[in-house]
């Protein structure tokens, strides 16, 4: 997924991969035709892939709500508009999708951190970087 991101300068220092999951809004059935969709804006990797994902299963869905930001998709899934695909550090227990079935599988993204090569042995910018790889 890296390869799709000409514009970094310099390649990252590390990479992750993590697992995308379901994440459903209260009392949003997931058998809903067309299924209410919760999407990332324009220009995320994220939506890219949901969006390739739900082309492909032949299943009818609609774009319920786009957010910039990770608040503003997890206040539309707590207000029942759809449902998203998220990481499942940010999954709230009553938005996780049980039946496994019930929606298509969704690719692993991957994460990483670029730094400026004039950072290096910067104390706050180490610091940032430690507590990041902590996160993940």
């Amino acid at each position: 997924m890296l390869d799709e991101l000409p514009n970094l300068p310099w390649p990252p220092r590390w990479t992750v991969r993590l697992p995308l999951v379901w994440a459903v809004g209260q009392g949003v059935a997931t058998d809903a035709d067309p299924l209410p969709v919760v999407l990332f804006s324009n220009a995320c990797a994220w939506r890219t892939s949901v969006l390739e994902t739900m082309e492909g299963t032949g299943r009818c869905w609609r774009v319920a709500f786009e957010s910039n930001s990770l608040a503003g998709v997890l206040a539309a899934l707590r207000a029942g508009l759809g449902v998203a695909a998220l990481l499942p550090a940010n999954l709230e227990p009553a938005m996780a999708c049980h039946d496994a079935a019930a929606l298509p599988a969704l690719p692993d993204v991957e994460l990483g951190l670029a730094r400026h090569p004039g950072t290096e042995g910067d104390v706050l910018i180490d610091a940032v970087e430690t507590a990041l790889r902590r996160m993940i």
